[in-house]
């Protein structure tokens, strides 16, 4: 299952990987409203490997 996310400068939304989300969220992309974002289990993940 993916996410839905959008740019504020494209009309189209897209649904990429769970897994992709941070990368996508850098460079401007953000979560629709009602998706997981930032608690997505990658991110969840990811912050534990690093100690956050």
């Amino acid at each position: 299952m993916g996410v839905r996310m959008r740019h504020d400068g494209i009309e189209q939304e897209i649904e990429v990987p769970e897994i992709s989300v941070p990368q996508y969220e850098r460079s401007g992309w953000q979560t629709v409203d009602g998706q997981p974002g930032k608690d997505t289990a990658a991110a969840k993940r990811r912050r534990a490997e690093e100690g956050n």
